[in-house]
């Protein structure tokens, strides 16, 4: 059967997209099922068109070793990723975490500012190497954006404890984690220079 007669015999285009295929499959499986008075050879060449219409379509070799843009590998998921950290990584990042939040009486000065910022930016680089197992680098973006704004929350909220206004200097704390994040990303372009 050639994939011009599964369509017309599913109703549907040839290039139809997978969940169109699928619909048009129940609605004439309703009809043409055994159990539903229909028979069996009918039904038979319906589930073979539908097999047909799923499949992915065979590429044109030529047009393959052409296209020089790489498949893109399916992003593992977070359970894949994720590991339960060592008692060393654990004890590294809540040292940081101590040290993170114990700088922000000192943001009055401009050195605390920059100590705040900095382990702040510390303890998301920490938390991502301690609790990812061969990440891709959405994973390490997710995981440091998120371990990164709660420590920076704490800060701010002792802070305002405190009476200090470090919400004023979220800007500058944010610069150390930014150039973590462009490290990371290989779309900054920090690792490979142009010389276009």
């Amino acid at each position: 059967m050639r994939r011009a007669d599964a369509a017309r015999l599913l109703g549907v285009s040839v290039d139809a997209e997978p969940a169109a295929v699928r619909r048009a499959f129940r609605l004439w499986a309703a009809v043409t099922h055994p159990d539903q008075g229909g028979s069996p050879e009918a039904f038979d060449r319906l589930c073979a068109a539908r097999a047909l219409l799923l499949e992915p379509v065979p590429m044109d070799p030529a047009v393959a070793q052409e296209s020089d843009t790489p498949t893109p590998r399916p992003r593992r998921p977070w359970s894949q990723v994720l590991r339960r950290p060592s008692w060393w990584s654990a004890l590294v990042t809540s040292l940081l975490l101590v040290v993170a939040l114990g700088a922000v009486p000192l943001s009055g000065q401009p050195w605390g500012i920059a100590l705040v910022a900095v382990a702040a930016t510390a303890v998301s680089v920490a938390v991502s190497k301690a609790v990812l197992a061969r990440p891709d680098h959405g994973h390490v973006i997710v995981t440091r954006s998120v371990s990164w704004g709660s420590v920076v929350a704490l800060q701010l909220l002792g802070a305002a404890l405190l009476g200090l206004p470090l919400i004023e200097a979220l800007p500058l704390i944010a610069v150390p984690f930014v150039a973590a994040i462009a490290l990371v990303n290989p779309g900054a372009g920090l690792w490979r220079v142009n010389v276009r």
